[in-house]
């Protein structure tokens, strides 16, 4: 089968702290599928070197325009977010799976290619749709001019593309359950570190918790991460930038989760 895992480059290089570590949590995993970025001219040539060293592929694409005011958009990062919609160009491609470059792995994924099109787990928010974050593929110039057509005339709840997609396949939710992938392949990164934190729910954890979700912080844009999970992207990180891994580096992180975990201590008393 010819197939690949796909992540988005766009707006400059923000992001790229995020892809590389991404891909690291994938090499590190084992994963045999290729990794490609969508990137548009807007990103330097000195990030498109650093990704080629790094092993993903480069694709450029032209960005895709939110076609929802700045002011219906959840965060103002959103205004790039449907350039990943070209992944449905991949026609070379017969499955992708699409991650966002907030996200990294546990465990290997590569199950995730046998699973049917459109496949994603639910939203820790409103469990009867799906977090786009992850999702699985089949691309289609059906598919992708479809969506073009609707782009400009569908609604979107979190003026994004998950909030699009999920009109755009409304009934995702009543679909053969093997397009539902259980919460794990998609764990916000605050419920990862409250299970790792919590005695009973720690076993658990380390059997289904596959990938780390940062939507709320991005450990590369924060000065501390408050939100779980620090120490697990660092260590993804400084696999892709070893020159930047300090044993204080790697305290400081376990500390901020260790403040987290105390924290929700306290409150559960």
């Amino acid at each position: 089968m010819s197939a690949a895992y796909v992540t988005t480059l766009c707006n400059g290089d923000g992001y790229l702290p995020g892809v590389a570590a991404l891909g690291k949590s994938l090499d590190a995993h084992g994963a045999t599928f290729p990794r490609i970025v969508l990137v548009t001219a807007d990103v330097p040539a000195k990030a498109r070197e650093r990704l080629k060293k790094l092993g993903w592929q480069l694709r450029d694409v032209e960005p895709l325009d939110n076609p929802h005011p700045k002011k219906a958009q959840l965060f103002e990062r959103f205004q790039s977010v449907y350039t990943k919609l070209r992944a449905w160009q991949l026609t070379d491609l017969e499955k992708v799976v699409l991650l966002d470059a907030d996200l990294i792995t546990l465990q290997n994924i590569d199950d995730l290619f046998d699973r049917p099109s459109i496949a994603a787990a639910p939203d820790f928010f409103l469990p009867d749709r799906f977090n786009s974050g992850l999702v699985v593929l089949e691309p289609s110039a059906e598919t992708f001019e479809s969506m073009l057509q609707a782009l400009w005339e569908t609604p979107s709840y979190d003026g994004g593309d998950q909030g699009f997609l999920n009109i755009f396949y409304s009934d995702w939710y009543s679909m053969d359950v093997a397009h539902r992938l259980p919460a794990g392949y998609n764990l916000q990164s605050f419920i990862f570190q409250f299970l790792r934190g919590h005695r009973s729910l720690k076993e658990a954890l380390v059997r289904e918790a596959k990938v780390i979700h940062y939507s709320v912080q991005k450990p590369w844009l924060a000065k501390s991460v408050l939100t779980g999970g620090s120490e697990a992207w660092w260590d993804s990180y400084f696999g892709a930038y070893p020159e930047e891994a300090k044993e204080w580096k790697r305290r400081w992180h376990a500390m901020e989760d260790w403040t987290f975990d105390h924290a929700v201590a306290a409150i559960l008393g």
